[in-house]
Parts: structure tokens; sequence; C-alpha cells
């Protein structure tokens, strides 16, 4: 296929997953301007997504067929995943170190965090079938690990509130040992389990949006462009970050299928969690909302241009 006809069949992918975001996040927006999702709602909606949902799409991602082929190439996301979110965390706190404590962690996490699952899985299967899929979920494996500890800890949460147990035993670090367990070992998994875990882990998306666009109506349109810092962290996030990951696959030589998944990955905008955990840990929900917002809508721009530059 032309390496033109490529640029646009990724543009259009990019374009139908942003108008779906958007579409459910209008629908939040809509639903709490009219007292149907009021912040006690709202924070309840947060639980079940980062306690029940979300750890079911971590669960669910490892329902794969094992291969030492897969197992290789897995191998190299993980390594090549660790080293982006290590890089990244370094970065994120050096060009975010004057900002204010309240939204300080925001544009951390943002910096460092990708809208990898609810965006980023779908993009994968569209771009690289099911092998995108496979290796995607590995890159979802780590990031929630650095996500329920770096991430927890750029927050303020650590010690504290349970210290390291608390991270490590939290669900969605228990659906990561659950689910390598199964891999694995190719344990037997019932069809009726399958289809729980897919249809709870599949309200990931929706209720995260639900909960974005709640949060969002607390605050006037006009804010919500008007705000330079936003603009700041979404160039961090749709181009540095990205741009930094492809540097990475071509100077460490990684081979093409494990740098597509990266990269394109790290090409989504600012990952949905972050509304969620500034709400529950006391931050700027709304900057954080902002930022969602603006990142995902001017990802139609950026995205297909840095997926472009993967190569074939």
């Amino acid at each position: 296929m032309p390496r033109k006809d490529i640029v646009s069949m990724r543009f259009e992918i990019v374009l139908n997953q942003v108008l779906i975001l958007f579409l459910i996040l209008l629908v939040g927006y809509v639903g709490a301007r009219v007292s149907i999702l009021d912040m006690p709602a709202v924070r309840k909606l947060s639980e079940i997504l980062l306690y029940v949902a979300s750890p079911l799409l971590v669960f669910k991602s490892f329902f794969f067929t094992f291969s030492l082929e897969r197992l290789a190439n897995a191998g190299w996301v993980v390594v090549i995943s660790l080293v982006f979110f290590l890089l990244s965390t370094l970065i994120s706190k050096l060009i975010y170190a004057p900002f204010p404590e309240k939204v300080n962690p925001v544009m951390r996490f943002t910096a460092i965090f990708s809208n990898c699952g609810y965006m980023g899985l779908p993009m994968l299967k569209a771009l690289f079938g099911d092998d995108g899929v496979f290796y995607g979920s590995f890159y979802i494996v780590m990031f929630h690990m650095i996500l329920w500890t770096v991430g927890i800890r750029i927050f303020g949460v650590g010690g504290a509130a349970g210290g390291w147990k608390k991270i490590f035993l939290n669900p969605a670090i228990i659906a990561v040992y659950c689910g390598m367990i199964v891999f694995v070992l190719q344990i037997p998994v019932p069809a009726v389990v399958k289809g729980a875990a897919q249809a709870v882990g599949d309200m990931t998306m929706p209720l995260s949006m639900l909960i974005i666009g709640a949060v969002l109506a607390t605050a006037k349109p006009k804010e919500i462009l008007n705000d330079p810092k936003v603009y700041l962290t979404s160039a961090v996030r749709l181009i540095a970050m990205p741009l930094l990951a492809l540097l990475l696959t071509r100077l460490l030589n990684i081979p093409h299928m494990p740098a597509a998944i990266l990269v394109t990955a790290v090409a989504m905008p600012a990952a949905a969690n972050i509304t969620i955990f500034a709400e529950m840990f006391g931050k700027d929900s709304i900057f954080a909302s902002k930022c969602v917002s603006v990142s995902t809508l001017l990802s139609i721009l950026t995205a297909p241009i840095i997926i472009s530059l993967i190569g074939s």
C-alpha cells in the first residue's frame, strides 16, 4: 500500500476514535448539566472505574495463545516501555518543577501517561490487528505498574496512605498477576468468565469519558480553551513524548513491531485516569479535564503524523 494511503487510513482511524470519545464525553457533560451526574455520583463512578472495570480490562488482555516468538516481542515491549516511563518521569519532573503543587502533579502525570487503553488498544487493533492488541496489552501492564507506583506517588500518595503494600496489592496490579499466570501457564478460562471480564472491562472507556464530561461541566466553556498551561501540557504529551519514544526505539535498534507499539501508544492523548486521580486526591480536576479534552482534540492532527513516522 502506498505511504500516502497508509497515512490517510491512520488519520481516519484516529479521527473515528476521537469522535467516539468526545460523543461519550458530551453525554457526561449534559448529564452533569441536568443534574443526573452530581459530584458524589462521579466519585462513586471513579471508584468503580479504578477498582473494578480497569483491572478487568487488564486481566482480559492476557487471553492470548502462548508462543515463544510472541513472548520475545512482548519482552521487548516491556523493556522499552520501562525505559521510556523512567525517562519521561525524569523529564517531566524537570520541565514542570516551577509550577505550583495544585497543577504540578497533573502536568507530570499528563506527560508520562497516555490514553493507551481506552483509545490506544482500538487504534492498535485497527493498525496491527490482533498482534497489536496482544503486544499493546504488555505496554498496558507496564502502564499500570508505573501508574500504581510512580503515578500515585506523584500525587503524594504512598507511605501515609498504606505504603508499598497497598500499592502492590491494589486490584489493578492483582489483575496483572492473575493475567500473567493465565497467559504463561495457558490456564483454560471458562467462556462465562471471559464474557464477564470482557463486559465489565469494556465499561472502562465509557465510564472514564462520562466522568471527564461531568467534571468538565463544572467549568465554563471559555475557560477550557484559554489556559496556556493546557497547551503546554498538550504539546509535551502529543509531540515531545512520542518523538522521545521514536528516538529511543531508533537508538536502541528495537524490532519493528515492539517499536511501533510503543510509539503508537505514546502518541495517544492524555490518559483519562488523570481526571479521576486529580478528583480523588484533591488536585485540580478541572484543569486535568481540560488537559484530557484539549489533548484529545489536538491528537486528531498530531497522532497520524507521529504514527506515520514509524515506517514499515
